[in-house]
């Protein structure tokens, strides 16, 4: 069990949804979470007034200028709800603001859960304090789990208050920090309690596109900005294919009525070739190594890990395929997830609309 950071579940995967936290549970993690709450909501402060300093660093400058345009088009040509997030910035000193803890059985994809008013059943726990979350994770170890501890980089409250601009936010790339607020003001326009998976596979979707879309009318198609966004989404689509492969792969295994320690020594073979062939077909086809963590011997590549990439990329299939129902329309993308969203069975009504369903305009 080691905490670790991918562009991909640290920058991107990992989101602390914090709906309700000060009524979610009782006892110390409700108060924990809502006084980490609040001391960001005291400790924001507008992004107009943080520009106006004049000794303010210039690459904060101007990735929080960037912030402010993207969520000004989300809102204008996107059509994603208005609202005051990341109008604010909020500065988290050395650190992240926040850790995110995940399990899983080991010889099962079958995540450990926790239920919460309004959010309905989430696979992870919050925590503002690193020493807390590894706690945590330290307790769901000994319970004999593949445990995940992640740092939050943003999160949402899907509209409860509103969301600042870490600072850990402005270390990403362009495309990176476009994707993200794009991702979280998602979550503030749709979202269905009790399916996590499915809330942050549209959010994804829309926030990689959302970012292409943002790119192209700031530059045109030759915006630096915009083929770095591309690339980023074909190496992710190209990693996450890979990925998705050795899951199902395992899942073939997990569900057979084979033994467990026979089911636990082939996740081992499993991993150990998925770590080679990286090594010697992906690595050398990506632009960068953001995925390189995937060879590190101190990381381990277990059921928790591999079910947080499918929490965030797993349906993109399905949502392509809405997607050019469409006609390829971000807009119309939304306003279909948005309807589907209202209906008893979101994902049968996005399937249906996949398959050739009516939907409204």
């Amino acid at each position: 069990m080691r905490s670790f950071s991918s562009p991909r579940v640290a920058s991107r995967g990992a989101r602390l949804l914090l709906c309700s936290l000060a009524l979610a549970t009782q006892g110390c993690y409700a108060l924990h979470a809502a006084s980490g709450q609040l001391h960001v909501w005291w400790g924001r402060e507008p992004i107009d007034e943080v520009l106006r300093r004049p000794d303010l660093d210039p690459t904060r400058r101007e990735r929080l200028e960037l912030v402010l345009a993207v969520r000004r088009f989300a809102f204008e040509e996107l059509g994603l709800t208005r609202s005051d997030s990341y109008s604010y910035f909020y500065d988290t000193g050395e650190g992240y603001v926040a850790y995110n803890v995940s399990a899983c059985a080991p010889d099962a994809f079958a995540p450990r859960v926790w239920t919460f008013p309004l959010v309905g059943a989430v696979p992870y726990l919050g925590y503002f304090d690193l020493a807390l979350a590894q706690e945590q994770a330290r307790a769901l170890a000994e319970e004999g789990l593949d445990v995940l501890v992640l740092p939050v980089p943003a999160y949402s409250t899907l509209g409860w208050f509103a969301d600042p601009v870490f600072s850990t936010m402005l270390d990403e790339d362009e495309a990176e920090l476009a994707s993200t607020i794009v991702h979280e003001l998602t979550h503030g326009t749709v979202w269905i309690p009790g399916d996590v998976e499915l809330n942050e596979n549209m959010a994804s979707f829309v926030g990689d596109r959302g970012a292409e879309a943002f790119f192209l009318a700031r530059g045109g198609p030759q915006d630096p900005a915009l083929l770095a966004a591309a690339r980023r989404n074909e190496e992710q689509s190209l990693f996450n294919a890979a990925l998705a492969e050795l899951r199902d792969d395992l899942a073939r295994v997990y569900e057979s009525t084979g033994r467990r320690s026979d089911k636990l020594a082939y996740k081992a073979q499993a991993v150990a070739a998925f770590r080679r062939r990286y090594a010697e077909e992906l690595a050398p086809r990506l632009s960068d190594d953001r995925y390189g963590w995937v060879l590190s011997e101190e990381i381990d590549l277990n059921n928790a890990v591999l079910l947080s990439f499918r929490r965030y990329h797993g349906d993109e299939e399905l949502l392509d395929a809405v997607y050019r129902r469409c006609g390829s329309s971000l807009r119309r993308f939304i306003a279909a997830i948005r309807e589907a969203a209202e209906a008893d069975e979101p994902r049968a009504a996005l399937e249906a609309l996949a398959a050739g369903g009516p939907f409204g305009d």
